[in-house]
């Protein structure tokens, strides 16, 4: 703590001083620079040399004189490719070609003249690879034609960013319905994937509720992109995890284009082996029908040569993506006794497992149902309805689980679009426009028909869903003087969704007798989702979750714009380069959404049917089974959102004003310092009662513009987000350059509501979220209500004069904010080595360290402040209302408060992250371009569970941290053919065969995911982690990884994959199995959060495409892709068991559930799928 502290300190200290003294610094968001010396053979400077730099394409060029010392610079270069031409009275000119510049990047071209002689000679020299001698930041470039070579099956732009070092692949990935432009989720250096920004043309491309890209860039479009990972120039901010800028194409001097057509189908895909190991039984068909198509074209050129440039490109999706699903529906025993009419016995015996796991106990006797057999008299008639609707098990000897199989698709179409224009409107002024629209549809069917459950569209989707995005990025830069250049730019951003339910008008829940539900408004028609705990079924319902995806936010009406404005300063002063500017940006939202099902979330829980411990009877908590509660009629929790009013809007200030000062203190020492502020204003609503802030210091809900509090709801303004940045760079000699940075980033503008959109409009008096807890585990107060009564209605919220509304039970606040508004916060700090070895090949290394002040836990936004405490005694176990730290906390006016969650989103939590990055470029030897990456990181975080009590429980191994990753991607133009090393001078008809040949290829290898281990009877010890998605998790004492584990072979009988062997059972607390022991009663045990590492994965995707010429101008092209090319499983973790979700180490397999095996894939990777297209271009 005192070294981070000390980092903090000193870095505030030493840039206050340099600032004070009127530094400013370098950093482009948009453009390049080029810089360097000139010197004669002795290495003298050489003074008012006159250096010319010409983009190659667009014929314009820039010329300045070198200074005192030599050094010249040239800024506002837009990227392309450059040639540098030098002269000086009395030598021989030099030019040097080939210098490719990048956005945010300045080649560094020292230029050698040497005497003339009676005639003036030009010397050309070749560009050599651009080592990185004027910063300290940690980044990835990646260049346009990687960008477009790369095999890339969808056209993803973003795809490209899980190349680069330090990233890891997020679980965080949004439903298709809300993200259809599919921006892959990733976290850079261990930090959250919400806290990372994107960047296109200089302009903000980030959706902050969401935390996702709005314009993913067609692959035609864009120039190049950098991945900035750490120590960024003071010019960029706001994100605290990242940035990743792209920079789309302009036009030259040439008219070029380009038509393409992609496509591919499930006839070239692989079989899923663990779920689509023999034909649907429906259709026949072993893969669900799957098919996509991606088509358009560009068009670049000058409209005024040498001065005026357009681009222009199309591209549309056309795809019907589907899924072949095995879920679990209830046996054909269950149907023939439980939902028959004709039956007086309900028999659930299919479901006992070994020891008490699945006995069903009487709630109100607590005593247990002998053999599972319940009195159909006892059953609820709307559960027995509901269960009727689902279809019959359709696969043979399945049992329990995985019994039914399904398949269907869904359309999924898109259609995107952008044009740009540059022009050099003078010498001194460039200007450019750049406009971008995306729109997209999409829907699908439920799995389960009328009673709904996932949708069988390739994103699991269920529902309508349309949604359209809008991109403005326009902006000039000129030259005051030769040693002042200002630049501006304005953005204009909008992210656009509208979904519904496929039931929307229908009040199914009313049709089964369910009252409370279907309220007779729109709102709250369709379905409401029915959850099964321990999964013994699947879910049902509108909303549900698959894979960790909302299958539809329904219904959503979502519209947010961003206006954005940034102006920047350059002024040289002798050697240093100074920069300084600010960004100005306005956001307005309107988001009327259902995050929790409006009609409501009916969940069946185990433990409502568990043992009370009677004498003579289990130990309390133990037992139990869901469908056993659901057939009961027995709701243990219900949750919903209520709408009051769909107009509720917010709106948001951001400006960030820096100053950076590059001095090139000599020829080989680089120093970078500066200083960014950023101003993060609490977000607004549009009208007078149209939003509320929790107050957890008084208990009550300020409500926003009314009674004297502000239209912000009262929240206080955070001045202090002052960002240092200090690097150095230097030359240790002319091919090997040592860097050192250190810097404090901030996130501005945070995701899922921490710093804007939901947590005011969201909340109390716009929303209620209701929400009904059982008082108990188990027994009579196990559950909130009985299918037959349903919910009541709370009444509406009324608005007091003083603008206070006391906090009260039964509600949920999901977006609980500090007082103050706080911004994440992270420390960064690198040491790197850059080597050029021999003319085209560079190594990097570099150590990248950082620690989280503030950040969010786990892999989420927030926690729950009101987690009830663990219990100490039994009898505790079956009260969970006395055990919250809030219970009974505030009473108001008579109001009392609290028994439900408080979902704090202040970035309360730590996370450190410490990283080996290597990487290796070879650039364009005989047609080659290479790169080579590898990471050895130790990332570690809090987690949500537990937080509230005691963060050391929580803090541990990241559940993105994959411990070693390499990667290995580049193009290889073969040399055969004319003009190439072999064959140039074959004849036409031989060329034709073997000219034109191009190869690209990408590879992957990583270790496994972390997890955490549970044991069988965790639900007869403890109530709290409920980090899962069903069931409670409960960490064992010892260590998991003594105990034998290892993907072993697929097994075919099964199709699963064993991963560890189960310990025998932990009956009692304290008795050992193996490495582990059952802890004490409500004790956590000392295995650690995610002290189990999972199965390492391997990937490798390919490209082969053949040229050919039509005309002199014109070429055709044909390509072939593979994703997974060598049909390599990825595999997912091991699952749980069906009486806990864990992975469980105690297990037995005869309970019909799979604990120690593996049955899916990683969720992110899928068997290869072979892609063919066409395309022509001039």
């Amino acid at each position: 703590m005192i070294f981070k502290k000390g980092i903090s300190t000193g870095l505030y200290l030493m840039l206050a001083l340099v600032l004070c003294a009127g530094n400013r610094a370098r950093a482009q968001a948009v453009f390049g620079s080029i810089y360097g010396t000139v010197a004669d053979s002795s290495g003298a400077a050489i003074p008012n040399a006159t250096v010319t730099v010409t983009d190659v394409d667009k014929g314009i060029n820039q010329t300045v004189q070198s200074n005192e010392s030599g050094n010249y610079r040239i800024d506002r270069l837009v990227p392309d490719t450059y040639m540098v031409k030098v002269s000086a009275n009395g030598f021989a000119d030099v030019e040097t070609k080939g210098i490719v510049v990048t956005a945010n990047g300045a080649p560094k071209v020292d230029e050698t003249l040497s005497v003339a002689g009676t005639s003036q000679q030009v010397t050309v020299t070749s560009a050599p690879p651009a080592l990185q001698t004027d910063s300290a930041q940690i980044s990835d470039r990646v260049d346009e034609k990687t960008i477009a070579n790369l095999p890339n099956l969808t056209g993803n732009f973003m795809q490209t960013q899980a190349l680069t070092a330090g990233t890891s692949p997020s679980t965080g990935n949004n439903s298709a319905s809300q993200d259809p432009q599919g921006s892959a989720s990733y976290s850079i250096n261990g930090q959250n994937f919400g806290t990372q920004s994107w960047i296109l043309d200089g302009t903000d491309d980030r959706d902050p509720v969401l935390g996702i890209i709005v314009i993913n860039p067609t692959l035609d479009s864009v120039q190049g992109m950098q991945v900035l990972t750490q120590n960024y120039n003071a010019e960029f901010g706001g994100a605290s995890g990242g940035i990743i800028t792209a920079e789309t194409r302009s036009g030259s001097n040439a008219l070029h284009g380009d038509v393409y057509f992609y496509r591919y189908s499930d006839a070239q895909q692989a079989r899923n082996p663990f779920t689509q190991f023999q034909p649907n039984p429906l259709t026949g068909r072993y893969l669900p029908p799957n098919v996509y198509a991606r088509f358009g074209g560009s068009i670049s050129g000058p409209i005024i040569k040498n001065r005026t440039f357009f681009f222009a490109d199309y591209q549309g999706t056309r795809q019907k993506s589907g899924q072949s699903l095995l879920v679990n529906v209830p046996t054909n025993l269950v149907r023939s006794t439980c939902l028959s009419p004709t039956s007086t016995m309900c028999n659930l015996s299919e479901y006992l497992g070994s020891g008490n796991v699945g006995q069903v106990y009487n709630p109100i006797t607590g005593v247990a149902y002998a053999g599972n057999m319940i009195p159909t008299s006892q059953l609820a008639p709307q559960a027995v309805g509901l269960l009727s609707e689902l279809p019959a098990p359709n696969v043979a000897g399945a049992g329990t689980a995985n019994n039914y199989a399904a398949s269907g698709f869904g359309p999924n179409n898109a259609n995107q679009a952008d044009i740009r224009l540059d022009d050099q409107t003078t010498q001194k002024m460039h200007t450019f426009a750049r406009y971008d629209y995306a729109r997209y549809t999409l829907s699908g069917s439920n799995i389960f028909g009328a009673a709904g459950g996932v949708g069988l569209d390739g994103s699991y989707f269920a529902g309508t869903d349309w949604s359209q995005d809008q991109s403005v990025s326009a902006g000039f830069d000129m030259a005051l003087t030769p040693k002042m250049a200002t630049d501006f730019r304005f953005g204009l951003m909008k992210y656009q969704v509208n979904q519904n339910k496929p039931d929307i008008g229908a009040e199914p829940a009313t049709t089964l007798g369910i009252p409370g539900l279907n309220t007779g408004t729109l709102d709250t028609s369709g379905n409401p989702d029915y959850l099964f705990n321990s999964g013994t079924l699947t879910n049902l319902g509108a909303n549900v979750t698959y894979n960790g995806t909302q299958i539809c936010n329904c219904p959503l009406k979502q519209s947010e714009h961003e206006y954005q404005v940034t102006n920047n300063w350059t002024r040289t002063a002798g050697n240093h380069t100074i920069r300084f500017g600010g960004d100005i940006r306005y956001a307005t939202q309107l988001r009327s959404a259902s995050d929790t099902n409006r009609t409501g979330v009916l969940q069946f829980n185990a433990s409502s049917t568990s043992s009370s411990g009677l004498p003579g009877t289990a130990s309390a908590g133990s037992g139990g089974l869901d469908l056993g509660t659901a057939l009961l009629g027995d709701v243990t929790s219900f949750q919903r959102f209520i709408v009051y009013n769909n107009a509720a809007a917010s709106n948001q200030k951001r400006m960030a004003y820096y100053g950076q000062d590059t001095w090139r203190v000599t020829p080989a020492l680089t120093l970078t310092y500066g200083l960014r502020w950023e101003l993060t204003f609490p977000e607004t609503v549009n009208a007078a009662g149209n939003g509320g802030f929790v107050n957890l210091s008084t208990g009550y809900v300020q409500v926003a513009g009314v009674g004297g509090i502000g239209t912000n709801g009262g929240e206080k303004m955070d001045y202090k987000n002052f960002s240092p940045r200090v690097g150095i760079a230097y030359n240790v000699n002319p091919s090997l350059v040592l860097r050192a940075g250190a810097a404090i980033m901030y996130d501005s503008e945070g995701f899922y509501g921490t710093l804007f959109g939901t947590a005011l409009t969201e909340d109390t008096p716009v929303y209620t979220t209701q929400s009904l807890t059982a008082a108990a585990s188990f027994g009579p107060n196990g559950s909130v209500f009985n299918l037959a009564n349903g919910p009541t209605l709370p009444a509406p919220p009324v608005v007091p004069p003083n603008g206070l509304i006391p906090m009260a039970n039964n509600t949920s606040y999901p977006s609980v904010r500090p007082l103050t508004l706080e911004l994440a916060r992270v420390d960064q700090w690198n040491v790197s080595l850059q080597q050029q070895m021999g003319s085209r090949l560079t190594v990097d290394i570099a150590y990248v360290g950082n620690l989280a002040e503030r950040t969010y836990p786990g892999t989420t936004e927030g926690y729950n402040l009101n987690t009830q405490r663990l219990p100490t005694t039994p009898a505790e176990l079956g009260n969970v209302n006395a055990r919250m730290p809030l219970f009974n906390r505030f009473n108001n006016n008579g109001v009392v408060c609290c028994n439900t969650s408080l979902n704090s989103v202040a970035p309360s939590a730590h996370a450190n992250y410490n990283g080996l990055q290597t990487s290796l470029k070879e650039q364009l030897r005989g047609g080659l371009s290479l790169n080579a990456n590898y990471t050895w990181s130790k990332a570690m975080n809090n987690s949500g569970t537990y937080f509230n009590q005691d963060p050391a429980l929580t803090y541990s191994r990241n559940d993105l941290n994959r411990t070693n990753v390499f990667n290995l991607y580049g193009v290889y133009d073969l040399p055969f053919g004319h003009g190439q090393k072999y064959a140039g001078g074959a004849n036409r008809l031989v060329n034709y065969a073997i000219g034109g040949w191009e190869l690209s290829g990408t590879s992957t290898w990583m270790s496994g995911l972390p997890f955490t281990p549970t044991y069988a009877e965790c639900n007869a010890d403890e109530d709290v982690d409920t980090s899962v998605s069903s069931g409670v998790l409960c960490r064992p004492n010892g260590s998991p990884m003594s105990l034998p584990h290892g993907a072993q072979a697929f097994n075919t009988a099964t199709h699963t994959v064993t991963f560890f062997t189960p310990v025998a059972p932990l009956s009692q607390n304290g008795s050992s199995s193996g490495p582990f022991q059952r802890p004490a009663f409500g004790i956590v045990g000392n295995s650690g959060r995610n002290s189990f590492t999972g199965p390492r994965e391997f990937l490798a995707n390919a490209s082969l495409s053949k040229t050919f010429p039509i005309t002199q101008r014109v070429n055709g092209q044909f390509i072939f892709q593979a994703s997974n090319l060598f049909n390599h499983p990825a595999l997912s973790l091991p699952t749980a068991s069906n009486e806990t979700n864990g992975p469980c180490i105690d297990c037995s397999l005869s309970a019909g559930g799979t604990p120690g095996q593996i049955v899916g894939l990683d969720q992110n990777v899928n068997m290869r799928q072979l892609q063919f297209a066409v395309r022509v271009s001039f």
